[in-house]
């Protein structure tokens, strides 16, 4: 049985042996993060945390009531 596919699909050459010898790296985290309140077509969030408010992970930090919108919430965590 073959792999699962789409129908004429794309099937880019990934080149994985130039990294399969290579360790995984965790990044560190910034200092500080900077988030758009627009993440997509819908309207923009209004703040409801204020610049230099400490925010937990998941924290709503956005806030719009518009159709076609989402809340924006603080994503990352430092630990």
């Amino acid at each position: 049985m073959g792999h699962k596919t789409f129908d004429r699909g794309i099937h880019p050459s990934y080149y994985k042996e130039l990294t399969a010898s290579k360790r995984v790296e965790s990044a560190p985290l910034p200092k500080t993060v900077t988030i758009p309140l627009q993440q997509h077509l819908g309207a923009v969030c209004e703040p409801i945390v204020k610049k230099g408010d400490l925010v937990i992970e998941g924290q709503k930090i956005g806030d719009v009531k518009a159709f076609v919108s989402a809340p924006v919430t603080r994503p990352s965590t430092e630990k």
